[in-house]
């Protein structure tokens, strides 16, 4: 009588993002399709709100349609995307189901990144489908209205903070629309990231929301002041603001910094999310 005895190997799964690519095909199932479909329609609705008064004056002038929906629509992006993830990590812990994902062979690092990727590809989605869409829409305005002035208006155009808002406002060309549209998504990604930072370090979703409300208040009015804008997310709202006044706008170094300051909030949350009691 013979026996056989066979070796078991041992399936490893300790790295620490165990579980990721799972994780994030449930997290992306959040966002698409509904969430990006709601807040695409938002966007357009924005844009008609304006666009429909606007075309309905004898004296038409295209900045007075440009900026003001490039306002309202960026800050409805920033409110939704603060308001859908201020309870990503924070309600996951309160519901009881992050301790079973970690119990799961998921690492906790895998759930923040999971999370953050799903909500940036969303959001950035949005963005560029709203925004690719309406081109052809801002481009058929740009021909309404005065965008040439003459010697004698130099003052008031250049004096004004947008050209006296939009007097003599002219639309960018489709390269430097799309530069515009990665701003505002490299900014929203950044803001995602600060989300996710509060929701491992606070216990109340109304802190969550109020503070996430307050990081986009801080570093747009720095943009405003031009205080240390350059060099942190702020530079990405000055970007925004020159791509929209047809400036040439300095790109590398705001762009460089954001990531930078995105991935290191992110390693914060992480850090924080793995020590963080969550039972």
């Amino acid at each position: 009588m013979t026996s056989e005895t066979a070796t078991l190997r041992r399936i490893e799964t300790s790295h620490s993002l165990r579980g990721l690519a799972g994780l994030l095909r449930v997290e992306l199932r959040a966002w698409f399709p509904w969430r990006v479909l709601f807040l695409t329609i938002a966007g357009f609705g924005v844009f008609a709100m304006i666009y429909v008064p606007v075309r309905s004056e004898a004296d038409l002038q295209f900045g007075i349609l440009l900026f003001p929906f490039l306002g309202f629509w960026i800050a409805m992006l920033l409110i939704s995307g603060v308001a859908l993830t201020e309870g990503s990590v924070l309600g996951e812990i309160e519901r009881g189901t992050a301790s079973w994902l970690v119990g799961l062979p998921i690492g906790r690092p895998a759930v923040i990144l999971a999370k953050f990727l799903a909500a940036s590809s969303g959001i950035a989605a949005t963005v560029f489908l709203t925004g690719s869409a309406l081109y052809p829409i801002l481009l058929d305005a740009s021909r309404w209205g005065v965008t040439e002035f003459r010697v004698s208006e130099l003052t008031e155009v250049t004096g004004g903070p947008i050209g006296m808002w939009g007097r003599f406002a002219s639309l960018v060309d489709f390269g430097e629309w799309i530069v515009l549209l990665l701003a505002v998504s490299v900014f929203l990604m950044f803001v995602v990231a600060v989300m996710m930072l509060f929701g491992t370090v606070l216990r109340s979703r109304t802190a969550v929301f109020g503070l996430g409300l307050g990081v986009v208040g801080v570093f747009g009015g720095a943009a405003l002041a031009g205080s240390f804008a350059a060099a942190s997310p702020a530079g990405l709202i000055r970007v925004i603001i020159d791509v929209a006044q047809s400036k040439t706008p300095s790109m590398m170094i705001p762009f460089a910094a954001s990531l930078l300051w995105t991935a290191l909030v992110l390693a914060l949350a992480v850090s924080r999310f793995n020590r963080r009691e969550l039972a």
